[in-house]
């Protein structure tokens, strides 16, 4: 074959070429020996290994091709008159051919139309997200908009209220208060309420044995200061109560 129309980068450049390709070969041939003479099967570990080899190997080749697509589109191939034709037919006609095999074009016009939907479902998922995103936008302004056009008492409108919140579509599964305020005070009260009943319960007026004298009861202040004075008790002062838990001396008056 002449190369003399070629300067020297242009044939690294298909030196480089056989190079990757011989690899790719290396590679894929080891996978199928390995496959077809192993039994059992190779480990996991191992098939996985080749795998990540050939990966790479046809990664090295399309990323080279890429690079000298404009060169390789433009060269042709002939044969010198000196090439023995008659008895390297085979390989004479395997560089000179221009169509791929019957079963290579099979596999190529599979990727592309792979490719082909890949690109166009990413294309649509794109545009889908970008109308999405254009929606929320709207949505955003048009819902404050809208909400300003009405008087809010809580959840509902005014409006709504008149007519009965009963009859008002939310569309939303969680059921609303028909009067926030109004719940939160109330709950509120409660909680105030229970935690005044159990600060008016654990108040500790007095102290004494209990009547087995192997333990101590204590006086809890009634919950009504009627009761408290009813009982005519003074609450007791707490060093009189510490003194009591580490001597035991009842307080006076107890």
């Amino acid at each position: 074959m002449s190369t003399a129309a070629l300067d020297p980068q242009e044939i690294k450049a298909l030196e480089q070429t056989r190079q990757r390709l011989s690899q790719l070969s290396h590679s894929l041939s080891s996978l199928y020996q390995q496959v077809l003479h192993s039994d059992p099967l190779p480990p996991w570990a191992s098939l996985q290994s080749v795998a990540a080899i050939i990966s790479q190997n046809l990664a090295s080749v399309s990323q080279h091709l890429s690079t000298h697509q404009d060169l390789f589109a433009s060269m042709v191939v002939y044969p010198l008159p000196e090439f023995p034709g008659q008895t390297q037919e085979d390989l004479l006609g395997q560089l000179l051919r221009k169509k791929l095999e019957p079963n290579v074009e099979d596999w190529v016009a599979d990727g592309r139309q792979t490719a082909s939907e890949t690109t166009r479902q990413d294309n649509e998922s794109t545009s889908q997200l970008s109308e999405r995103q254009d929606l929320w936008s709207w949505a955003g302004m048009a819902a404050n908009e809208e909400a300003r056009k009405h008087t809010w008492g809580g959840d509902f409108t005014l409006e709504e209220r008149e007519m009965g919140v009963e009859n008002v579509v939310t569309g939303l599964r969680r059921k609303l208060k028909e009067d926030p305020d109004e719940s939160s005070d109330e709950d509120e009260d409660d909680e105030a309420a229970a935690n005044g009943a159990d600060a008016d319960e654990m108040d500790i007026v007095g102290v004494h044995r209990n009547e087995s004298g192997d333990g101590l009861e204590f006086d809890i202040q009634p919950e009504s200061e009627d009761v408290l004075s009813e009982l005519n008790l003074t609450a007791m002062p707490i060093n009189d109560i510490f003194r009591f838990l580490m001597t035991g001396t009842i307080p006076p008056g107890r």
